[in-house]
């Protein structure tokens, strides 16, 4: 049987011993990993830190602003109530209601007030007709009778005139008559008295001269009659004409002034009563909101002068609140860049993610001083509120565009510091640590502020700088003992003092 040979076997010292060595060389390897690690970790960390404390410079057009606080409120406000004690027939609005100007918004009771309007209403159109009937003067028909009355009374002149002349002749006649009649009688009693005729030729004579002669008289008393009857008629005409002429030419101009001032005196009492009803409807004043409503239908409400409250007591009716208006504290310093009709933009804190807009319409002439501190009021309307979300009493910011810089540079405003009385920002070298270099500043643009000279565009500014950077830098102010969560302190925050030594 052939003899197998087997290789020769190990001590088990010698295998224990290299496994000890191997050990020891991956436990070596491990920890020089975990330290290079450690290490790069840190610088890792390190640079992300002064990373996240810097923001790059921006570039581009920027709009020029004036930060200001501010609160929404009213443009105007009053109480509304009837201008007499009345009783409230209805109320036709409720609170939250939006009200446009002349709209009617409740009633008074007008049941006294109807029958005196319309007697008053009657008394005008009287007095108005007469004064037409006045101005206007008589009728057609009028006129044509008192023609006919003159042509009858001109008739009945002409009528007496005949008359008279009639009788003047038959006068002339009878006396020519009674002449010759009593020259006969007076033959005849000469002949009688002679013998020469009988007696009763005489006395028939003498009686004819005798009826002559009363006929004479009769006709003269009928003369005279008929010249009297002919100066009536005369005065009679004379009197027709001028009624003719009157009818003619109307009445006096005293008489037609007077009844037009009597129409004037009662269109001025009606336009008084129709104002008494007219005032029992209660209308709004201007385009608005009812802010507070005082009573209800059926009470008596009575007029106020007081000024316009939100308090829920009153003897008015309602409160009405007019369009709502921006009403921003400007300092003194800031006051000259605010013009009318700039644009503004407004936030609230109800909508933070919201930007509202207007623009300026009033800057108040006096300044209000509140605690040594001097500001202008200076009132915006609300261009884009549509929907009516701003409300009074809300406290807003106020962001007034006043101009616009093109290809500026701008960096947060927190950044810049005063060094020795020279304005500069800190800027990161290679290693990340903080440089002060020195800027000329321009205006603020919200919470940014323009470089004029300093930076460039591809620049980098911390925002602030650690404690330790600090006090490297020569702050020393020990009432800084507060970090942010990167344990950062903002480099503005008493930077002139601590850098003004």
């Amino acid at each position: 049987m052939p003899k197998v040979s087997y290789p020769p076997i190990k001590s088990s010292l010698e295998l224990a011993s290299k496994n000890r060595l191997l050990l020891i060389i991956c436990s070596v390897g491990f920890l020089l990993i975990i330290i290079i690690a450690l290490l790069w970790n840190q610088n890792n960390v390190q640079k992300s830190n002064w990373q996240k404390n810097t923001v790059a410079v921006k570039y581009g057009n920027a709009d020029i602003s004036v930060i200001a606080t501010g609160v929404i409120r009213p443009s105007n406000e009053v109480k509304i109530s009837p201008k007499q004690t009345g009783l409230l027939k209805s109320l036709l609005v409720k609170q939250g209601d939006r009200v446009k100007k002349d709209q009617i918004i409740a009633l008074m009771d007008d049941s006294n007030l109807l029958g005196q309007v319309e007697s008053a209403r009657g008394a005008y159109l009287a007095s108005l007709d007469n004064f037409h009937k006045m101005k206007t003067g008589n009728r057609p028909q009028e006129i044509a009778a008192s023609k006919f009355q003159q042509q009858r009374a001109e008739k009945a002149v002409k009528q007496a005139e005949q008359n008279i002349n009639r009788l003047q002749t038959q006068v002339e006649a009878l006396t020519a008559q009674l002449k010759r009649d009593e020259i006969f009688a007076k033959r005849q009693s000469f002949l009688s008295d002679s013998g020469a005729v009988s007696e009763q030729a005489e006395i028939d004579a003498a009686t004819q001269a005798q009826i002559t002669k009363s006929q004479l008289h009769g006709a003269e008393r009928e003369h005279e009659q008929a010249q009297s009857a002919l100066a009536q008629s005369i005065a009679d005409l004379n009197t027709i004409k001028q009624q003719h002429i009157l009818m003619k030419s109307g009445f006096r101009a005293e008489e037609v002034a007077a009844a037009e001032h009597n129409s004037m005196q009662t269109r001025g009492q009606l336009l008084h009563m129709e104002s008494l009803l007219n005032d029992t409807k209660i209308r709004a004043p201007f385009d608005g909101v009812i802010t507070q409503k005082y009573t209800d239908a059926g009470a008596i409400v009575t007029p106020t002068t007081s000024a316009a409250t939100t308090s829920a007591t009153s003897s008015s009716i309602v409160s009405l609140a007019g369009n709502l208006e921006m009403v921003a504290q400007v300092s003194e310093s800031n006051i000259a860049k605010i013009k009318i009709g700039q644009p503004v933009e407004i936030t609230a804190s109800a909508y933070p993610n919201k930007v509202f807009h207007g623009h300026v319409t009033q800057i108040a002439p006096a300044a209000i001083v509140t605690q040594n501190v001097t500001t202008f009021e200076v009132h915006s309307d609300l261009t884009d509120d549509n929907e009516h979300e701003l409300l009074s009493g809300l406290n807003v910011n106020a962001k007034f565009i006043t101009g616009q810089v093109e290809n500026s540079i701008r960096i947060p405003t927190v950044s810049v510091i005063s060094r020795k009385g020279q304005n500069g920002v800190f800027v990161p070298n290679e290693k990340g640590e903080p440089i002060f270099r020195a800027v000329k500043v321009g205006p603020t643009s919200g919470q940014e502020i323009i470089i004029l000279e300093g930076l460039n565009a591809k620049d980098k500014v911390f925002l602030g700088l650690s404690k330790e950077q600090l006090e490297k830098e020569g702050y020393i102010d020990q009432r800084l003992q507060s970090r942010n969560s990167n344990g950062i302190l903002p480099t503005n925050r008493g930077m002139t003092r601590g850098f003004g030594r």
